[in-house]
């Protein structure tokens, strides 16, 4: 099951954290919620939630 851990008003940062999900073997989508106002979620595997917060917080991304 996937699970959304970060939700974003920028595409750029959406981005930057998907790719440092890939860089650290954690599989990830990103999904855009509404076009109007550029709202972006970035989801993960439910076994790899922990992991993408620790990486979240580690490159401050938050």
């Amino acid at each position: 099951m996937w699970i959304v851990v970060y939700i974003s008003a920028s595409r750029r940062n959406a981005e930057k954290l998907v790719k440092v999900l890939g860089e650290n073997e954690i599989i990830s989508r990103l999904r855009c919620t509404n076009k109007e106002h550029n709202c972006f979620e970035v989801l993960v595997p439910q076994s790899e939630l922990a992991s993408a917060q620790d990486l979240i917080f580690d490159n401050e991304l938050f």
